[in-house]
């Protein structure tokens, strides 16, 4: 005769809620970073002021930040998509139990934005060789040099499209299927929508960098405090 003892303790004791595994601790973590990520660009706050007129090499070459916050600023980007990894496996396993229909387009979206932020980080790193008195500065010409930086700031931030895709398919699972509290998800869908207007009609891809930590710390601090298993 088996018993069935030892098969339904063990699926009791695997039965741990979202604040004893990593992810929402690392979705925490990812938003700390690329928040901070994101005010330290290559080029330096000067450089964003109202000239009046398109300026010329020498003014973006003047206003570049210093070539170690631009590889601090990339170091922090990085680690941010590496924390971003570990909270995207984790919330996707814990949709997937609470609601699976939504799962597998959470899952491909979350590797578009994994790759796209990996590019992001990447071209940080590209920019912070080129600042004058780099490492790298004499592969590159003064125009090179003002050009990827003005191209690190864009596409860095702009590599977290993807992330509003993340965030409407979480927001909807919030929403229809009580997988976190109906607020964050409605939050979520908010934060999301307005940043597709503001890419869509506005043209300010960039805006994504901004609400991807928003999403990353409420969603983390949701599942922390999350009663379901995961």
């Amino acid at each position: 005769m088996t018993s069935t003892t030892a098969p339904v303790l063990s699926a009791h004791l695997n039965r741990v809620r979202p604040r004893d595994t990593m992810w929402p601790y690392a979705g925490i973590f990812s938003a700390v970073a690329v928040g901070v990520s994101g005010t330290i660009l290559a080029q330096a706050p000067g450089t964003f002021r109202d000239v009046g007129s398109q300026p010329g090499t020498d003014f973006v070459l003047a206003n570049l930040n210093g070539e170690l916050p631009v590889r601090i600023g990339a170091g922090l980007h990085l680690l941010g998509i590496v924390a971003a990894f570990a909270f995207l496996f984790g919330l996707t396993r814990f949709v997937a139990t609470h609601s699976p229909r939504t799962a597998e387009p959470l899952r491909w979206a979350s590797i578009a934005l994994l790759a796209s932020g990996t590019l992001g980080a990447a071209i940080r790193y590209i920019a912070a060789g080129g600042v004058p008195g780099a490492m790298d500065s004499p592969m590159y010409t003064p125009e090179a040099s003002a050009t990827i930086a003005v191209l690190a700031d864009q596409l860095s931030t702009a590599s977290f499209l993807p992330a509003l895709a993340v965030m409407a398919f979480v927001g909807l699972a919030a929403v229809r299927d009580r997988i976190l509290p109906v607020g964050i998800g409605v939050a979520t869908l908010v934060l999301a929508g307005a940043s597709f207007a503001a890419t869509l009609v506005l043209g300010l891809p960039y805006s994504s960098s901004l609400v991807y930590p928003l999403f990353a710390l409420l969603v983390g601090i949701a599942g922390l405090l999350s009663r379901r298993f995961a």
